[in-house]
């Protein structure tokens, strides 16, 4: 096999966030700010990105004099971390080096104040850039015993030239892998001692699957 073909991808999500901070009980005006201060990334199993994101929450209060509130001459500001995991599903990623970039962007959508408690909702953006890698697979078995084929000779073809482009042959399960390919519409032929040959298009976007039920000749 050669070098593999990656097509950059592109994936956002928004998340809802939570936290809250603890106040003077009689406070009734306060302004919530909110900032990321960390993310770590991890890929799992099957191309699902972990990112645990850390928020750091500002309660800004106007602090009072005499028992008069001036917000322009004192305020105070009340701090709180929270820690969050999200977990976005990519496509096709081999490995944690095709993560491109992870940008982000927080925003706090609602704040509510009741006794001495500050509560906040918000809305984290995550838009993630990575490497899809294309791969067209599938399996061939044979009708009616829905046994594999293996040894069958799968072939990629132009859709409209029909000339030959990439060809395999099935393992001894009956499965097939192309990851060479670059996007595009072919025709997948497959063809095996004693059986029908059998056609069917493959769309490969990023990946398509596409299996065959052979039949005896």
């Amino acid at each position: 096999m050669g070098k593999l073909n990656s097509v950059r991808q592109v994936v956002k999500k928004d998340f809802n966030w939570y936290g809250s901070v603890g106040t003077k009980i009689g406070v009734d005006s306060v302004e919530v700010l909110a900032r990321v201060e960390n993310i770590r990334t991890q890929l799992l199993d099957n191309s699902v990105l972990r990112v645990d994101v850390a928020i750091r929450i500002f309660a800004i209060v106007p602090e009072k004099e005499g028992g008069i509130q001036n917000s322009a001459i004192s305020k105070k500001s009340v701090t709180k971390d929270i820690d969050t995991s999200y977990f976005i599903q990519l496509r096709r990623v081999e490995q944690f080096n095709d993560i491109v970039s992870i940008h982000h962007d927080i925003k706090v959508d609602r704040v509510s104040v009741r006794m001495g408690r500050v509560s906040v909702v918000g809305t984290l953006s995550l838009e993630v850039t990575y490497l899809g890698y294309v791969i067209l697979e599938g399996m061939v078995t044979e009708f009616s015993r829905n046994a594999a084929v293996g040894g069958a000779l799968v072939s990629i073809r132009e859709f409209n030239g029909r000339e030959v482009l990439f060809s395999t042959t099935t393992e001894r399960d009956g499965s097939y892998l192309f990851n060479e390919i670059t996007p595009g519409t072919y025709l997948v032929t497959v063809e095996a001692e004693g059986y029908e040959t059998a056609e069917q298009v493959a769309v490969v976007m990023l990946h398509d699957r596409v299996n065959f039920i052979l039949h005896r000749l």
